[in-house]
Formats: C-alpha cells, structure tokens, sequence
C-alpha cells in the first residue's frame, strides 16, 4: 500500500511543477533587467539623486542667463522622453517639434546663432550626467586623469551611428575622486564639420542645486582647453526657477507658429 501511495505522490509532485516554473518564467518576463551601465557612471548617476529619480519626470523648465555668443535670458521647457524643445528669448522663440526646428520670427531674429545646432545645447550641459544613459551610447573608463593638476575619474563617451545631430561628438565626464559628483566636462563640436574633432572645450561645474532630490548645475563655466590645462573663460550659464514635473509638457507648446522659419539640418 505504501508503494502505491509513494508513486502517486510522485505523479502529483510532477504535475504541479510545470505550472511552477511557467510562473517563474512569466514573472521574469514581467520585470525588465537594469540597464547596464559602467560602474562609474552609475556611481555618479546615484551621487547626483539617480537615474530612476530623474526617469520619472517628464517636463522640465528653467530659465537661464547665459552669455554664450551673446548675453541673454531665456526660459527653457523640455519634454524629457521625447526631446521636444521650446525656448523663448527677448525677441524670439526656438522650438523643435519632434521632426523640425524652427525660429519665430525667423532665423534673424537670433543673429549668426545656429538655432539647430544650439536648440538643445544648453539642457544637453544641464542635463549631465543623466543624459549619458540615453540609448546608443559608448563608453569607456579613462581610470585616473589629471587636468590642470587637478585628478578625477575620467569616462568617454561617443555616439552610435545615427544618434542624433553630430554622431562624431565626444565627451570625457570628469568626476570628483570621492564623491563622483560631476565638476569638469570636456567636449568637442562637430556640428558644423561632421568630422571627429581631437580638440577640446571645457565646461566646470561649481555651482549645485538640489530639485526634486536631484542634483543639478546652479551654473557652469566655458572655458578654451588644450594639452590638459584650462585656458581663459569664454562664457558662462546660471539656471534658476528650475522646475520638474511628472506630467508631460502640452505638445501644442512645441507646435511651429505660423511666422516663423524652419532651421534645416545642417548636412556635409
């Protein structure tokens, strides 16, 4: 009697499994692994509030002074997940509308400025270091660099084909030793030339402010940069009113006006 008692414990033990492991299988399925970043920059990405913090957002605004090409105040609104951009001068607006970008009034209106090529610059250097864990990004680890006797962690970044404007830009992030926190950003233009660039600015971060949890740039700093050292000042940007939200930005704020210009991309 215990024989037939122990096989039939076997047969059920057996049948049960299966619906065990499929289980198993569709929660896997259900919860998607992290994203594989370097360890560095996932150490900064944590010291500056953490990538999951600034995920969750969906619009993010400011106003900014900045005096690159020219002194001027500006407010910014960006939609983080899909990149529209809507940026409003004294005399003018810059937009772009998921496919084009355009000025209004028109291309004048913002003197010899590229509204193309500077439409998303500004949040690009704001939004540092959580933008380099974008899709279609390289990495490599430059250990222990020293820049005007000054020693960081250093990391590469370069762009897969395709991705974005000027796939041949290059940036080196450099992070404080201990902290990981970003100070020092190096970075190359090549825009205009659609060729890789060996030559370097700088950006310094100095100035910190904590929003929602997230650590972001108060200011920055450009300076010329050549042979590891910092040159002389070129410009510099101060962000306040600095606001991020969970709900997305209304699409009609990135809608081109009837008077205004479209700034084509630039091809070589």
């Amino acid at each position: 009697m215990n024989k037939y008692i122990s096989m039939l414990l076997i047969v059920v033990l057996a049948a049960c499994q299966p619906n065990q492991t499929k289980e198993t299988a569709d929660n896997t399925q259900e919860t998607a692994p992290p994203p594989a970043y370097p360890e560095l920059l996932a150490k900064a990405l944590k010291a500056h509030g953490g990538i999951d913090n600034w995920s969750k957002y969906r619009t993010l605004s400011y106003t900014v002074e900045n005096t690159l090409g020219a002194p001027k105040t500006e407010t910014q609104l960006i939609d983080l997940h899909t990149r529209q951009v809507r940026i409003t001068g004294d005399n003018y607006t810059i937009g772009m509308d998921g496919n084009n970008v355009w000025v209004a009034p028109n291309k004048a209106a913002i003197g010899k400025m590229s509204a193309r090529f500077y439409h998303n610059l500004v949040f690009y250097f704001f939004g540092i270091p959580y933008v380099l864990a974008d899709p279609g990004i390289q990495y490599e680890d430059l250990g222990l660099v020293t820049v005007s006797s000054k020693e960081y962690r250093a990391l590469k970044i370069s762009y897969d084909k395709g991705i974005g404007d000027a796939d041949n830009d290059a940036y080196i992030a450099h992070f404080n030793t201990k902290t990981f926190k970003l100070e020092l950003l190096l970075y190359t233009v090549t825009y205009f030339s659609g060729q890789r660039q060996d030559q370097y600015n700088c950006l310094m971060y100095d100035e910190w402010q904590i929003v929602n949890g997230l650590l972001v740039p108060a200011s920055y700093e450009g300076y010329k940069y050549e042979n590891g050292e910092i040159g002389e000042k070129r410009y510099e940007a101060k962000f306040t009113n600095v606001v991020l939200e969970e709900k997305a930005p209304d699409v009609s704020e990135f809608a081109m006006p009837e008077l205004s210009e479209i700034d084509s991309l630039k091809t070589n």
